[in-house]
């Protein structure tokens, strides 16, 4: 009898271990299916949304942080969502309204916000602190308040708890465009104000390497160098996103990236190069995203040196650009040739505007009208570990050359390539410009008008000024786009810069994800982000 049970307590014991085991197996698998592993080449920089530089950081603080508004979306036709910037929708602001006068705004905060740690409500003072930590610390928050025509805290008001009220220095066509920033986002203020130093009145050494959002994740744990770790946020006003759990793993190398992708071990790879994205096209398992964006590569030129002094020789050479091959030959039929100083996806484009073509003997006519009958060198700084920057500067070089024009490539370490562009030391160089703000004024306004932070040229004109000055003005839709066909026409006559290719966004992940929102900043929006069943 003992015997016997003994053996039935053996084999219920079994039993038991066999149903746990079963247990941890299914837990294990809903854990993995609920989980979201992105590879990404470095370290997120700062958790620190005004100070973020970067497009990792500004990802994760995207993610952790609830902007004040957020545009609409519209199917591509292509099995994902686009972005409608002609449609904003509110997130941690749910609603608001416009006084007769254009510039008195009363915002009405979003009932039901929570900050994501504390699960404490989201207040008029969160907001408050948030316009008073930017224009304290001179930060890229503080450029985008000034720039919406918000010139200081006075401008603010709190009308209660849930409501607040700006008074804007004249009507801001860009108000809505700039504070669906990342960056733009209340912050919980009792834990700021409480992690303040000495030396650092605003927590800003704090504030980089902790988050206080109330947005759809926050930072569980990072370990530098390694991966960060987010988890959904509970009490998220639209409910919590699909996935429970977020891994950015940092692998290094491309390479490995990619591998990590193809056998399944990870589910999005990030920063891979055109090469890598065509090798893993058509691959079991691997999907490769492609969405056309307006993010230009720009060719830019120091006007104030020889010989891009001379407009005639910066026309000369659009003509010279192969931009039918670069699209067939880099990007593989992905992306647009670029069709004048707006993306042709632009909404005030005008590529009727932009009569350049692929025409050598043009090129060489217009260097000879120029003076330069026998040709002309030219350097072109690059940032050094950018493939497709690099196959681009190729390209142009060997279509350069037929033209008699002489280009030597020169790569440059980020920080010597970064600091060239602020003090005019390149003679010439090429990086992206992303319109992740769909108004030629605005981009005006940071890149060509006189003294911009972002006019890599050294150009100016005052006819130019003028109009964007007016655009930054303006909501009569008609006005703006009288004041665009303008803009394009000067700057295509000045040829400050060349627009070489209207490049897409493409993403590595395997196929069972779905869900994807192609954002106008081609950041990676976790929230809508689910796994086919």
């Amino acid at each position: 009898m003992q015997m016997l049970s003994k053996c039935r307590l053996l084999a219920s014991a079994a039993l038991a271990a066999g149903l746990a085991v079963g247990a941890s197996l299914a837990a294990s698998a809903q854990d993995a299916a609920k989980t979201l592993t992105i590879a990404i080449s470095g370290d997120v920089e700062t958790l620190d949304p005004p100070f973020s530089r970067f497009q990792r950081s500004n990802e994760v603080n995207y993610n952790v942080y609830d902007q004040f508004f957020r545009y609409g979306t519209k199917d591509s036709g292509k099995g994902y969502l686009d972005t409608d910037v002609g449609t904003v929708e509110g997130s941690a602001i749910e609603s608001w309204s416009l006084a007769d006068d254009n510039v008195t705004m009363t915002l009405n905060l979003r009932k039901g916000a929570t900050f994501a740690r504390s699960g404490k409500p989201v207040t008029a003072d969160d907001f408050i602190y948030w316009f008073e930590r930017a224009y304290g610390t001179k930060s890229g928050t503080e450029w985008n308040a000034t720039t919406a025509n918000i010139p200081s805290i006075d401008s603010v008001k709190k009308l209660s708890d849930n409501q607040i009220e700006i008074t804007f220095a004249a009507p801001s066509p860009w108000f809505f465009y700039l504070f669906r920033d990342q960056s733009q986002a209340p912050m919980e203020a009792a834990v700021a104000r409480a992690n303040v130093a000495a030396d650092d009145e605003w927590a800003a050494k704090w504030l980089a390497k902790n988050d206080i959002g109330s947005g759809e994740y926050f930072v569980e744990s990072w370990t530098p160098g390694v991966e960060m770790v987010l988890k959904a946020n509970p009490t998220y006003w639209a409910g919590p996103a699909y996935f429970d759990t977020v891994v950015l793993k940092i692998v290094p190398s491309s390479a490995n990236r990619a591998l990590l992708l193809q056998r399944g071990e990870v589910d999005i790879a990030k920063d891979l190069s055109v090469d890598e994205l065509n090798l893993l096209r058509g691959m079991p398992g691997v999907e490769i995203l492609s969405a056309p964006t307006r993010n230009q590569m720009i060719l830019g030129f120091n006007v104030k040196e020889k010989p891009f002094d001379n407009p005639k020789v910066r026309e000369a050479l659009n003509y010279a650009v192969p931009y039918q091959a670069i699209v067939d030959g880099i990007f593989k039929g992905n992306g647009l040739p670029s069709k004048g100083p707006i993306p042709v996806l632009g909404q005030l484009a005008d590529p009727a505007l932009f009569a350049a073509t692929t025409d050598i003997d043009k090129a060489k006519a217009l260097l000879a009208e120029a003076g330069f009958a026998d040709g002309l060198a030219f350097t072109l700084d690059i940032q050094e570990g950018d493939p497709t920057v690099e196959q681009i500067a190729i390209l142009l070089k060997d279509s350069f050359a037929k033209a008699g024009v002489d280009m030597t490539i020169s790569k440059q370490p980020a920080a010597v390539f970064a600091e060239g562009l602020g003090t005019l030391k390149h003679q010439a160089w090429m990086r992206d410009l992303l319109w992740y703000v769909d108004d030629p004024g605005y981009t005006g306004k940071l890149f060509f008008q006189t003294g911009a932070v972002a006019n890599w040229m050294g150009y100016s004109n005052p006819d130019l000024d003028k109009v964007i000055d007016e655009l930054a003005a303006t909501l009569d839709p008609a006005k703006k786009a009288e004041l665009a066909k303008k803009y394009q026409q000067l700057l295509i006559a000045d040829s400050p810069v060349i627009a070489v290719v209207d490049m897409p966004f493409e993403l590595a992940m395997r196929d069972d994800i779905a869900g994807y929102v192609q954002l106008p900043d081609n950041l990676l929006w976790y929230y809508p982000l689910k796994r086919k069943e």
